[in-house]
């Protein structure tokens, strides 16, 4: 699947869904807690080449990602474009110690609450992080940027970062370590 996405930080969670329900958005789902792990070999290959091997665990489901490098220039530089390859697994702890056995390691984990909306042909995501709350906008450029003005946003305001380099500019450093709320376990 090809995704096509930009991002947006608001101040709150609460703020999000207050521009959403005046655009007349659709709430999918209700808001759920997602852990996130990310995998690499001992060359650190992927991250090196900005691709993305995670395995994401919500609500009892886990879904096991790959992710190709950003395409420059498909759609200009305002949206993020990337393949995006994506399945349901039964058991995340077998399926770490399957991708361990392959030579991948755990790199990063992270954690984040999100709420899925529908506004026109656009998926919307309230990412709320431990150390900002996003707006994820994905679908066709056109409509991203219908959406965007509904809510009151332009392409100033749209990030094309991932929340990992958010997250290293925020700490100010290139290793900034697992990104978890207070109190959840180290795993």
């Amino acid at each position: 699947m090809r995704e096509i996405e930009i991002k947006i930080q608001v101040d709150s969670a609460d703020e999000a869904r207050e521009r959403l329900g005046m655009a007349g958005a659709t709430a999918l789902f209700p808001r759920s807690f997602e852990d996130n792990r990310v995998y690499d070999d001992e060359q650190l290959s992927f991250a090196r080449g900005q691709r993305l091997l995670r395995l994401r665990s919500t609500q009892g489901r886990h879904l096991l990602t790959f992710k190709h490098p950003p395409e420059h220039g498909a759609q200009g530089t305002r949206y993020k474009v990337r393949v995006e390859h994506q399945c349901e697994v039964s058991d995340a702890d077998e399926m770490e110690k399957i991708l361990i056995a392959l030579g991948y390691h755990q790199t990063w984990r992270y954690q984040k609450y999100r709420q899925s909306y529908e506004l026109g042909g656009v998926h919307v995501e309230i990412d709320e992080l431990p150390f900002a709350t996003f707006i994820e906008l994905e679908g066709p450029p056109a409509e991203i940027d219908a959406a965007a003005r509904k809510l009151g946003y332009g392409p100033q305001d749209y990030s094309t970062a991932t929340y990992r380099e958010l997250f290293c500019r925020q700490k100010g450093s290139d290793e900034p370590g697992d990104m978890l709320f207070e109190g959840a376990d180290a795993r």
